[in-house]
């Protein structure tokens, strides 16, 4: 005989007319407990009723009854004409030693409670949570949970808080990195900060291009090329800038001879822990061909620290990584 996953019982003493309900059916999800109020005409077509024996309401219909899938603990059983002609009532004993009667019905109406036992279970290899009566909330019977149903159930509770809290976490992350974008929105729109490394000058301007510059004693520029203009909608991944970080790409520079390729620039802003007075260029570095930091002979990357106020409940400023082109 298949494995029935859940059971659902009600104690003969608890319900007029037939006044014991159990439930088994190998389908967990046709197996809703449910709570609703029937009209007349709804209980005459489903035919007799089990009431509760201590305010009338309806707790199950004779369509619904099934036989219970396992009787190897009763001590007893009688025919039930009322059921149908072949249905029977099973006597099982508690712990206490007192006698009760259980049926079987494929459908229940009742509220199911939360916490699960399998103290005392009529049925090996089940825990059982009471039921009881939706209208007066005197129990009724019980629902019986076979031990592999008991583990999907716990699995889908635990997938469910899990997807529930990384949802949840996704939802601050995202916040929190709107806010920084709009913190570093507000004090560099409109801004170009420059940087002097060794030969070098770095001009990064908020959203709109990153060049790379030599000037002269007398303010000219004979070497002068960009390091890629700003690409809108271009937020990155990357694995060294995860999480909340604010990230800018800017490409489509000059031709670097060092690789082949155009000159391009990432700026990553994230937290720094000084808070400088002023928007500023911390370090440059330029590492070469053969660093170890993954990038090549045209790169380089810089460190740009943003102070503003509302960063001060972070206990940080704003810092860009800018890696681009260098000839």
């Amino acid at each position: 005989m298949p494995r029935i996953l859940l059971v659902l019982v009600l104690a003969l003493a608890s319900a007029a007319f037939v006044t014991a309900e159990a439930v088994s059916a190998q389908d967990p999800q046709a197996l809703e407990i449910t709570n609703h109020h029937h009209t007349d005409h709804d209980l005459e077509n489903d035919g007799v009723v089990v009431r509760c024996r201590s305010c009338g309401a309806p707790v199950a219909y004779k369509k619904d009854y099934i036989e219970l899938h396992d009787t190897s603990n009763a001590v007893g059983s009688r025919h039930e004409a009322v059921l149908g002609n072949d249905a029977e009532i099973f006597t099982f004993v508690n712990p206490s030693r007192a006698e009760f009667e259980l049926a079987g019905f494929k459908k229940v109406l009742g509220l199911e409670g939360e916490v699960f036992s399998k103290k005392a279970t009529v049925f090996d290899d089940y825990s059982w949570r009471d039921i009881r009566c939706s209208s007066c909330k005197r129990h009724i019977g019980w629902a019986f949970y076979h031990d592999e149903l008991q583990q999907c159930i716990n699995t889908q509770l635990v997938e469910s808080i899990t997807t529930k809290r990384a949802k949840e976490k996704l939802l601050a992350s995202t916040a929190e990195a709107e806010r920084k974008a709009e913190i570093v929105r507000k004090e560099l729109e409109g801004n170009c900060v420059f940087a002097a490394a060794g030969w070098w000058t770095y001009e990064i301007c908020y959203k709109k291009e990153v060049r790379q510059f030599h000037e002269e004693a007398d303010g000219s520029r004979p070497s002068d090329w960009s390091m890629g203009v700003y690409v809108p909608d271009s937020q990155e991944k990357d694995a060294a800038y995860v999480g909340t970080d604010v990230v800018q790409h800017f490409a489509g520079g000059q031709h670097c001879d060092e690789n082949g390729e155009l000159r391009s620039t990432k700026v990553v802003y994230s937290c720094c822990k000084s808070r400088p007075k002023e928007v500023s260029v911390e370090k440059v570095d330029e590492p070469a061909l053969s660093s170890s930091t993954g990038l090549d002979g045209c790169s380089l990357q810089i460190e740009e620290c943003v102070t503003s106020a509302k960063c001060s409940h972070t206990s940080c400023s704003v810092v860009a990584y800018a890696v681009g082109g260098n000839m």
